[in-house]
């Protein structure tokens, strides 16, 4: 079976690729200076070769060091006064500089365009991101929340839904929960994590005299020592919301029974 070879690791390519970029390099300090372009040749040798250097197909090798050898006898004609040959080096230098400058006008056009629109998910999460900033600090002149049931609504009335976090009592009104509903749950959730970390620890370099999970159990100590301080209040609080909920769904019911009964009148 024939064997394949991979010609950067063949020691006999590498040797080959080796001697011809140093010969590229050699020639190219032996140019006249008689035009700018012919200092180019030089960082554009130097930058094929670390473009190609990984080549894995033989034949994309063969086709590299093709073009390796006749730039070679270009360079050595021209530094040996073949003003054809010079002349010939100035063109292809100066369309290759021609090439990049398109491309990058073309880049530069590309970057100016309309950025591409947002898919529906994105829009989703930003304006929940938008939400839950909204929430993170309560407005100065936001009505408070025992304020509810509003007696009148536009459009179907939202009935609110009570929820506990770590005996604080919340009412969501509508996703996404609050941003300080979410620090709460989160502090738990960093807990397991930094658990894990610690086991972790444990197993592979022993015991260590500061662990991941002190400075979430301080965070949390902190937060249980202002929950328990505050249990009274939240008991109360969470009585008050209960009763906001109750009068919520006896309003929406009635809404939903005077539509249902105002219909058939309408037909």
């Amino acid at each position: 079976m024939h064997k394949t070879v991979v010609p950067r690791k063949s020691g006999v390519h590498r040797f080959a690729c080796l001697a011809l970029y140093r010969a590229l390099l050699r020639q190219c300090a032996k140019l006249p200076n008689t035009a700018p372009e012919l200092s180019s040749c030089k960082p554009l040798i130097q930058q094929k070769f670390q473009r190609y250097k990984k080549l894995q197909s033989p034949s994309q090798a063969v086709n590299a060091l093709k073009a390796g050898y006749e730039a070679l006898d270009l360079l050595h004609s021209a530094s040996q006064g073949n003003q054809r040959n010079t002349n010939r080096i100035v063109e292809l230098m100066s369309e290759i500089q021609s090439i990049k400058q398109r491309e990058s006008a073309l880049q530069r056009e590309l970057s100016k365009k309309e950025p591409k629109p947002l898919s529906r998910k994105q829009q989703k999460t930003n304006e929940s991101r938008r939400l839950q900033d909204q929430t993170a600090r309560r407005h100065p002149d936001a009505t408070s929340i025992l304020s509810r049931p509003r007696p009148v609504v536009s459009g179907k009335r939202r009935v609110p839904v009570l929820v506990n976090a770590r005996g604080v009592p919340f009412l969501r009104i509508k996703k996404p929960q609050p941003k300080n509903l979410s620090g709460v749950i989160r502090l738990d959730r960093e807990l397991l994590f930094a658990n894990d970390e610690d086991n972790w620890d444990a197993l592979t370099t022993g015991s260590e005299p500061d662990t991941w999970a002190e400075g979430v159990k301080d965070a949390l100590g902190t937060l249980n020592q202002q929950i328990h301080d505050s249990d009274k209040k939240n008991i109360e609080l969470a009585e008050a919301m209960w009763n906001i909920v109750l009068a919520e769904r006896k309003l929406a019911a009635e809404e939903e029974k005077q539509k249902s009964t105002e219909k058939p009148s309408d037909t």
